[in-house]
């Protein structure tokens, strides 16, 4: 069903749901976005499906559904189209450039999203917000590394920014480095008490650091901060809906009506899932139980059951719900892979390689799978084999550490010890807070009697993981070497505590389930027992590569004083700074329901709204601010803008009146005021209010700009001319005010005065599309084609799509007599822009200077099926009926 088939009545009633979910709920959020897409509110669906994704950026199936709206609709791609179009119009268009990033990053094009965030940060280079989305769009694209100096960057510029110290804290977390993790995250919540997302992120890193108590403690408060964390979260997809474009009659989604209704298909199953991720097996496979009962998809429950079967190290019954699952769904990598471990520990190991392998084949680059294939090679005593497998693993996804630490682990056990400590350095200098790679340098370095090296990464790796039962025993023996026995005393005694028995270094296995959810924690292991090589080894260490492991880390800054909110809006306004505007709008909710002030927290909803390009939404806010505070300021001038952007200016005309009446001396509102009065059709009170604008502020060339646009819309062009060159004097690299001028001594006839300007506009931005346009126009005009074509054959070899630029191309050719060329131009803009009705026009044209009439005559019928009442149409009536006249003309005379 198309949004066209819903009434107008109707299509509003749906769109009021998105203010009736939790703001915060990126789970409500992409259910209502399936609802409206099965409605036909496409645009309404997309919005919801990011809105979760920038709540949730690991919510797959919001994911999912933003990639399926767009196949099937082409949204984004008009969407970009757009946008790109902008940027050609007008280079510097900030907005523009921010939205293309924001875009590619909604639909997981990072690398394009880097490459625009990249291009707005050389031009604003300590801009937080841009340096907040570049990290985020490396963090998603995997490069953690160069996201966590994005993120270090954003924290030294705004140090009491509580969401750049959040982003900081995640991004260590996702690295692994869960101690370095905690002192950014702590941050956050000094800074702001409540900022539910730093809340729980930090219990999470407190439950890896085994500080249990406190973890509990502190999912607690952010569960009271935001209780959507408490919840099980019932998620749709739009897979089912893939090629079923009928929609239901008219009905209120499920979790909106009133009334309750019945439950979703996959209840038991997520309820399970919520369980597992708690820790409560048991009562994770009773509901996976009933929903097996209930008629729950089958494949999924069983899949969860045997994960959970995994967990509790239940092999014999997780392996018989692996083999019904791959005897079902044969070429799923995740299924094969697990089945293989599995396996394994059983002790049939070739049974287990099988799996493995059969999971290659399904999945060439799944690197868990090798991974795993090359630990079982190693324990099968094929050890050049597991070598190659490892290197493979590290190949296919070089940001996994488990495949280097085995790597390691086996060139240790071979004694090949320089290659296992450079690749020992390889974990560490990637993550210097993993007590395994540590240990490993520490084993190595013991190897060599380098018994007081040994003993430092020994004490890294400890400190890295206090409860390494194993780095507390390396660090007593280490210590026993160098005679410090009191030393190896205490380490032994906190080693046996935590363990009773030393348990030398494993092998690590590694499946999907421990990267799905950060909560669990699944480490299959089995102990390095691989045939040692010959050990009387030569080493020949780099200078200064013990030095450079054990360089001392920067002393951690002093801790904050804790604050309480002054501001229950200030987390809200964190996020707007940061353009992170679904995250901003979620917590003024909740801000809102704790008690914030309803003014301000409905004002910066319409500031919101307005900057998210949802202009009737912030109308409505603003309205709603201005009903609790008639005289609020900053809530009537955003109401103005949203009437402007609405189309509606002219009924703002009093209420901006009024408004510049109270506030003589605000440039903003009086160039609202002359917006306005532009919109009424008051153009010379529209000069008055910028008059005084710009005596208020006269180094702005944005007001300027304005004053000279309507000064060409009223014909003045002295006037204008002498608006753009003042404002040229304040900011002579603005091109669009370049191009402006140059129009304007166009219009005054000023050929040499006209092309000066645009040539200006070039030099300062060789690719901006309207200074090459407008001077190729130039050289037409003035009957000077082959200027023309030299210019926007330039400019075409760096932009070649710019549609624009080749119809004034072809123009120039068919000027020259060069038809055949202009025939090509014209149709590459087709290419291009296949509706684009002068494009199809001129390819009639060129081929009836060629004398071919009948492909002339098709051309023109063309633009009669696109726009049969359009201002070509009557001129490619009369042209097919002179064609067909000439056609038959030389047809009698080829006779």
């Amino acid at each position: 069903m198309t949004a066209s088939k819903l009434s107008e009545q109707d299509a509003e009633i749906l769109r009021t749901f998105a203010r009736r979910i939790d703001p915060s709920d990126a789970g409500a959020h992409s259910n209502l976005g399936v609802f409206y897409y099965r409605k036909g509110l496409i645009a309404e669906a997309i919005e919801r499906f990011r809105g979760a994704l920038e709540l949730d950026p690991k919510m797959l199936v919001a994911q999912r559904n933003l990639e399926i709206a767009q196949t099937e609709t082409g949204y984004y791609d008009r969407r970009i189209a757009q946008l790109q179009e902008r940027l050609r119009a007008a280079p510097d268009d900030w907005d523009a450039r921010w939205e293309l990033g924001r875009a590619y990053a909604s639909l997981g094009r990072h690398d394009a999203a880097v490459e625009h965030f990249e291009a707005l940060l050389a031009q604003r280079q300590d801009d937080v917000a841009i340096l907040i989305q570049l990290g985020l769009a490396e963090k998603q694209r995997g490069d953690l590394e160069p996201a966590t100096e994005r993120f270090r960057r954003a924290v030294a510029i705004e140090p009491d920014s509580s969401v750049a110290h959040f982003y900081l804290g995640e991004v260590l977390y996702n690295r692994g480095r869960n101690a370095e993790a905690l002192e950014p995250l702590i941050a956050a919540t000094e800074l702001n008490p409540e900022n539910a997302d730093a809340h729980y992120l930090m219990a999470f890193v407190l439950g890896d650091l085994g500080r249990h108590q406190e973890a509990r403690a502190v999912t607690k408060r952010a569960i009271e901060l935001n209780p959507a964390f408490g919840r099980a979260q019932t998620n749709l997809s739009l897979e089912r809906y893939v090629g079923d474009r009928k929609s239901a009659p008219f009905t209120i989604p499920e979790g909106l009506e009133q009334r309750s209704g019945q439950r979703e298909a996959m209840a038991h199953h997520n309820l399970g899932v919520a369980f597992r991720q708690q820790g409560l097996h048991a009562e994770a496979l009773r509901e996976f139980r009933l929903a097996l009962e209930g008629g729950e998809d089958r494949a999924r429950v069983l899949e969860a059951m045997a994960e959970v079967h995994v967990l509790r190290r239940e092999h014999g019954a997780a392996l018989e719900l692996y083999d019904t699952l791959v005897a079902q769904t044969t070429d799923s990598p995740k299924l094969w892979n697990e089945r293989g471990v599995v396996l394994h520990q059983f002790g049939r190991s070739d049974e287990a390689i099988a799996s493995f392998q059969q999971a290659l084949e399904c999945g060439p680059h799944y690197a868990l799978a090798r991974n795993n294939l090359a630990v079982t090679l190693a324990q099968e005593k094929r050890p050049e084999d597991a070598l190659h497998a490892f290197r493979d693993a590290i190949r296919a996804d070089p940001s996994l550490s488990t495949p280097r630490l085995n790597l390691g682990l086996l060139l240790f056990t071979l004694r090949r010890l320089q290659p296992a400590l450079k690749i020992y350095r390889q974990v560490v200098d990637a993550d210097p807070g993993s007590a395994s790679g540590w240990n490993g340098v520490g084993l190595v370095l013991a190897e060599l009697d380098r018994p007081e090296d040994a003993r430092n990464a020994f004490a890294r790796a400890a400190e890295s993981d206090p409860n390494s039962a194993e780095a507390h025993y390396n660090l007593s023996f280490a210590l026993s070497t160098i005679g410090d026995y009191d030393g190896a005393l205490r380490a032994v005694t906190r080693a046996q505590q935590l363990d009773p028995y030393y348990v030398p270094q494993k092998f690590r296995f590694a499946i999907d389930l421990q990267y799905e959810d950060p909560s669990i924690s699944v480490v299959p292991e089995i102990s390095a027992d691989v045939a040692a090589e010959g050990v009387g080894q030569s080493l020949a260490f780099e200078k200064g590569v013990l030095d450079e492991l054990f360089a001392e880390l920067t002393p951690a800054s002093p801790k904050r004083p804790s604050r309480a909110v002054e501001d229950p809006l200030a987390l809200a306004r964190d996020y707007l700074s940061k353009g992170l505007l679904d995250l901003a709008a979620a917590e003024t909710n909740r801000a809102l329901a704790r008690g914030a002030d309803a003014t301000d927290a409905h004002t910066l909803l319409g500031e919101l709204y307005s900057r998210r390009g949802l202009h009737g939404e912030a109308l409505e806010h603003y309205g709603e601010a201005r009903s609790l505070d008639q005289g609020r300021t900053d809530a009537r001038l955003g109401q103005i803008r949203a009437q402007l952007a609405l189309g509606r200016g002219n009924r703002a005309v009093e209420d901006a009146t009024d408004l510049a009446a109270e506030h003589p001396d605000d440039v903003e509102v009086l160039v609202a005021l002359a917006e306005v009065l532009v919109a009424k059709g008051d153009p010379a009170s529209a000069l008055k209010a910028l008059g005084r604008a710009r005596t208020l502020a006269p180094r702005r060339a944005d007001v300027l700009k304005i004053e000279g646009d309507i000064q060409v819309s009223m014909g003045e062009l002295e006037a204008a001319r002498r608006a753009y060159e003042d404002a040229l004097a304040i900011d002579p690299r603005l091109v669009q005010l370049l191009v402006g001028l140059g129009r304007v001594h166009e219009a005054r006839e000023d050929w040499a005065a006209a092309e000066a300007a645009y040539r200006s506009a070039l030099d300062v931005l060789p690719t901006f599309s309207d200074a090459a346009v407008a001077l190729a126009k130039l050289c037409r005009r003035r009957g000077e084609p082959k200027p023309g074509i030299r210019i926007l054959a330039d400019f075409l070899a760096a932009d070649p799509s710019d549609v624009d630029a080749l119809l004034v191309l072809g123009h120039l050719l068919l000027d020259d007599g060069r038809f055949e060329p202009a025939l090509e131009a014209f149709n590459r803009a087709i290419v291009f822009d296949d509706a684009n009705v002068e494009a199809h026009f001129c390819v009639g044209v060129a081929w009836a200077r060629l004398r071919q009439f009948s492909e002339a005559v098709t051309a023109w019928e063309l633009v009669l099926a696109i726009d049969s009442a359009g201002r070509l149409a009557e001129k490619a009536r009369q042209h097919i009926r002179s064609a067909k006249d000439l056609q038959h003309i030389f047809g009698v005379e080829a006779a």
